[in-house]
């Protein structure tokens, strides 16, 4: 499954970037139902609702306000991206995610349009609804 998304904030980059500089932050975008836990080699396992595996995802790559890469594995594999820009005075999130579910390869397209790509986008939006409810000074720095 293959998420892109292009989001603009009335936010600086320093407002929303923290959401993203470890995937154990992650939680704070959508309210996970258990605590993030953090795993050998810089792992982190993520429990989402209504799914029943966590993600284990680890960045790869962090750039400063600039951009943020992480990978997937156990259950879930994949990639995933976001980049931060500013225009007209406005923080542009742009990125993508590619996730599907492993061992599962002659169910995933069907296991991927029935269950993960409704979740997936929900959760995603939940997120972006949190980032702008956001105030300065709140504790997300």
């Amino acid at each position: 499954m293959y998420l892109h998304f292009r989001e603009e904030f009335d936010l600086p980059i320093s407002d929303i970037f923290p959401y993203f500089r470890s995937p154990s932050e992650w939680a704070k975008l959508y309210g996970a139902v258990k605590p993030t836990r953090l795993l050998k080699d810089d792992w982190h396992a993520i429990p989402l609702k209504k799914v029943p595996f966590p993600l284990l995802a680890k960045n790869v790559e962090c750039n400063h306000h600039e951009s943020v890469r992480w990978i997937f594995g156990g259950f879930w594999r994949g990639v995933g991206e976001v980049n931060f820009s500013s225009e007209n005075g406005r923080t542009i999130v742009e990125g993508f995610e590619y996730i599907t579910p492993h061992g599962a390869w002659f169910l995933s397209s069907f296991i991927e349009k029935r269950f993960m790509e409704k979740e997936f986008a929900r959760i995603w939006n939940l997120g972006w609804k949190r980032i702008r409810k956001n105030k300065k000074g709140d504790n997300h720095g």
